[in-house]
């Protein structure tokens, strides 16, 4: 009774439980936007995080779609993760860390977007809360193989 966004939102809505790469890998489905929210305070799913994953959602997006990541997290730097591997899959990459705490309810939050081009991300390419993604050019692109959470750590 709590939770009522999906018995209120208007349309189908098919809810579909289990593994987000797994559950996505085995629909015929193309998307117009993917958005990955599986991210808590303090654990990160390296899984959904690799160039094997972005590439497993683009496979998954219309040829214009775009790909929304949330990655607020209080003690690792995720973005400069998901800049390098954009930079890698060729990816146009944006980010906003909305650090302003609002009304009752709203929370501190870091996203990331990912699309094809630039011109996909729509009027959001003008406008100055979405910068472009930070990386790291001192790390690895994480995969399925390789990943390093201690160079995400925020030391400061």
């Amino acid at each position: 009774s709590l939770f009522t966004y999906l018995r209120d939102c208007p349309g189908q809505n098919e809810v579909i439980l289990g593994d987000a790469r797994l559950s996505l890998a085995e629909t015929s489905d193309e998307y117009g936007i993917i958005v990955a929210d599986a991210f808590s305070s303090d654990a990160i799913p390296v899984h959904l995080m690799t160039r094997e994953a972005i590439d497993l959602y683009f496979d998954k997006l219309q040829e214009n779609g775009v790909l929304l990541i949330h990655i607020s997290n209080r003690h690792l730097e995720l973005e400069p993760v998901l800049g390098n591997v954009a930079q890698d899959a060729g990816l146009a990459c944006r980010a906003q860390d909305d650090a302003e705490e609002g009304p009752p309810g709203k929370f501190v939050s870091h996203w990331v977007v990912m699309a094809r081009d630039d011109g996909d991300f729509g009027s959001m390419s003008n406008d100055p809360r979405w910068a472009s993604c930070q990386l790291d050019p001192d790390t690895a692109v994480w995969t399925d193989d390789y990943s390093n959470l201690l160079s995400t750590f925020n030391w400061g």
